[in-house]
């Protein structure tokens, strides 16, 4: 391996719903970077993009792939060691010469929030802010695209979605705008460089309205079940949930029924971007296809 990279970019989390955006958006955009998978069989191959065959367990595939590079965004899977993670990651980055990170994190990230993972990203928010690093964190409202697990399976077996979040409202947040605000944020950060940045999509929704979405673009009415926490902590464990995730998906229900979501939309992806973020009905009309019987 040559140990000059003209990468000047890695992307952590590269197959990921928010990673493979940040990378289809480098190469469409020209600017070349290296991106670190597990399992090179998932590598999507785009011009520009160099793969690394790693874990970002292991220290030596780290500082492979970060020789010689400037920037980094940092993300993982969620799992219960992941604040220790991402700070090794943060330390293993600034011994390689890095300078500036994206990490991807979420608008729960306080030391003693109501959901586990809120509390892991805030830790590693405050350990990357105190790194001495340049530094942006995102923090996106609720994915669109998580939509294509269990909600594109119940649409498909029942034509129903189910939530404990009642008749509350999010700005639900299209992957695709996360991915396009970090790769302008690599490309010239600006006057938003050590800024926590909220992202949110362009409009407050209900599950209601997020069934008439998909039921518009698949031609089929779907019906939106709101649950007690009780209904959803059943379901989820009839399906393997693992119980730090079931009281992190219920707390962020509740949340949105409670309409403390409403308060967290957000003009940061149309002031980065210049254009409007996705709507609900943009996404389902391009991704109609995963909720189609």
């Amino acid at each position: 391996m040559s140990t000059e990279n003209k990468h000047k970019i890695v992307v952590l989390g590269a197959t990921g719903k928010v990673g493979s955006q940040v990378i289809q958006f480098l190469s469409d955009w020209n600017i070349p970077a290296r991106a670190l998978t597990r399992d090179i069989s998932k590598a999507k191959e785009l011009p520009g993009i160099d793969w690394f065959e790693g874990d970002m367990n292991d220290d030596l595939s780290l500082r492979n792939i970060l020789q010689g590079s400037k920037k980094l965004f940092l993300n993982s899977g969620i799992q219960p060691d992941m604040k220790e993670l991402q700070c090794h990651i943060i330390d293993v980055a600034k011994e390689s010469g890095v300078e500036y990170i994206i990490n991807l994190s979420t608008p729960s990230a306080r030391e003693h929030s109501k959901d586990p993972i809120g509390e892991w990203h805030w830790h590693i928010e405050e350990y990357l802010k105190g790194s001495g690093l340049k530094w942006n964190i995102l923090q996106p409202q609720s994915f669109m695209q998580n939509w294509l697990g269990d909600f594109a399976e119940s649409v498909r077996a029942e034509r129903k979605i189910y939530s404990a979040a009642g008749d509350g409202k999010r700005a639900f947040i299209d992957t695709r705008d996360i991915g396009e605000v970090a790769a302008k944020l690599f490309v010239n950060a600006g006057q938003n460089i050590n800024k926590i940045i909220p992202l949110s999509g362009p409009e407050l929704v209900s599950y209601n309205d997020v069934a008439d979405a998909l039921g518009n673009a698949i031609g089929k009415k779907v019906t939106y079940i709101s649950q007690t926490p009780e209904e959803a902590q059943k379901r989820y464990e009839s399906k393997g949930t693992p119980e730090w995730a079931i009281k992190t998906f219920i707390a962020i229900a509740l949340n949105q029924k409670a309409g403390a979501a409403e308060q967290l939309i957000s003009e940061n992806v149309s002031e980065i971007l210049g254009k409007p973020a996705r709507s609900i009905y943009v996404f389902a009309r391009d991704y109609w296809l995963a909720f189609k019987e």
